[in-house]
């Protein structure tokens, strides 16, 4: 602990209010208050971090960083591209979830994401299931550095509006992730006699949604008084890395039911601060929310429980471990060398398979281009044979003979004229 602090520079694809790049800020901001000369870097040309409460670091576009970075952190796996180009000398990779999953089968920028896995950096990680998958599938050993819960930010606060009798239950999440969950818990709540809020920072709400209260955007100082105004969070996600809204949740009094997803294990304990439905069964998440509700002791018990959880979950031992790992020298090879060989092999048929996608969405696009061709040939064709007719050709004649005095005269035997052709 006693080498110097290096310059830290975390990248992130871009500036959006979104729970992984709170974590940044958290991990930068408290680096900072140690010493460190640590950065936040957006690859996007817009957007600010004015969201994040009290951000102390300075914050960068791409291109326009300083220099003396001794330390480069990628976030997401197109800044694991962009790290890999930087002339710097240690480069980690922060992982916060296998974000392959979050594309179909169809799509290029699954098989980029699985490659950027395979490049020679550091990994840190927030979340067990990571790790282990992370040493499972490419040799890995990524050091772990789990979440925190920001207690100055989320805590029991006064409500935005007081209870009305009804139970009042929230919703969080994108609605254009169908990951997320979001759907699914709107399912869960059909029918149930209560009032229900929505926090939403991305997407279009659909419209058979019952929402009693719509949030978009809300910035994070103010969610702890959204948290207070509810009874219990609903969180159905398919794909999480270290999950904190339920987290949240329960720092400001409440409780949660929420999916079974990977990421869980990361604070959350079914019966001991919340209950744990499986993914994708909105029936199972609709009989927790009504037991929950009925059960005033089970309810006490868990919110006990979460207030114990987050106690536990103290941002500053996480940033202990984080510190430690920056300011150690590398730990040397981050895979074993047989490891490194099956990669090479697996980025061989990631490219081949990446441009099979390319190929197949070229392919696809020039089809379409030769059909637009074909329909604008019709189009063209039915326009000449338009042009030629009868119809249009008398159509013409009246048009000029309003504007000459000559076509006037002639109009009889130009309208004879197309009669008899």
């Amino acid at each position: 602990m006693d080498r110097p602090a290096p310059a830290v520079a975390y990248v992130i694809a871009d500036p959006q209010l979104c729970g992984g790049v709170a974590v940044v800020c958290q991990h930068a901001n408290r680096l900072a208050r140690r010493g460190f000369d640590a950065r936040i870097i957006s690859a996007a040309p817009g957007g600010s971090l004015d969201w994040f409460p009290g951000l102390a670091v300075p914050f960068h576009r791409l291109g326009e960083e300083p220099g003396g970075i001794g330390i480069a952190v990628a976030t997401w796996w197109e800044t694991a591209h962009v790290v890999s180009r930087m002339d710097v000398p240690r480069k980690f990779y922060f992982v916060q979830s296998d974000e392959s999953r979050f594309y179909g089968a169809e799509r290029c920028e699954r098989v980029f994401a699985r490659d950027s896995y395979r490049f020679e950096f550091e990994f840190l990680t927030e979340a067990r299931w990571i790790r282990r998958w992370l040493a499972e599938e490419f040799g890995v050993e990524a050091r772990y550095v789990p979440n925190g819960v920001d207690r100055e930010l989320f805590h029991p606060a006064e409500p935005l509006e007081p209870r009305r009798g009804r139970p009042r239950l929230l919703v969080e999440g994108p609605a254009d992730m169908p990951s997320k969950g979001v759907a699914d818990s709107f399912r869960a709540l059909a029918g149930i006699d209560c009032e229900v809020w929505y926090v939403n920072y991305r997407g279009a709400p659909d419209p058979a949604w019952r929402i009693d209260r719509s949030f978009h955007a809300v910035p994070m100082a103010e969610m702890k008084r959204v948290y207070s105004s509810c009874d219990l969070l609903l969180k159905m996600s398919t794909v999480e890395g270290s999950p904190g809204p339920p987290l949240e949740m329960m720092a400001c009094g409440g409780t949660c039911v929420v999916a079974r997803t990977a990421g869980v294990e990361e604070g959350i304990e079914d019966g001991v601060n919340a209950l744990v439905v499986e993914p994708g069964d909105t029936a199972g998440a609709r009989r927790a929310v009504e037991r929950l509700l009925a059960d005033e002791a089970l309810r006490r018990r868990l919110v006990e429980g979460g207030r114990r959880t987050v106690e536990r979950l103290d941002w500053e031992r996480s940033i202990d471990l984080l510190e430690e790992i920056f300011r150690s020298p590398p730990p040397g090879p981050a895979r074993a060398a047989g490891f490194r060989s099956r990669l090479a092999a697996d980025r061989e048929a990631a490219v081949v398979e990446a441009y099979a996608r390319f190929r197949e969405t070229r392919d696809a696009a020039e089809r379409e281009k030769a059909e637009l061709l074909r329909a604008l040939g019709r189009a063209n064709d039915e326009i000449n044979s338009i042009r030629h007719s009868k119809a249009w050709e008398i159509g013409r004649a009246f048009m000029e003979a309003r504007h000459s005095v000559r076509a006037l005269l002639l109009l009889p035997f130009r309208v004879l004229r197309c009669i008899l052709r």
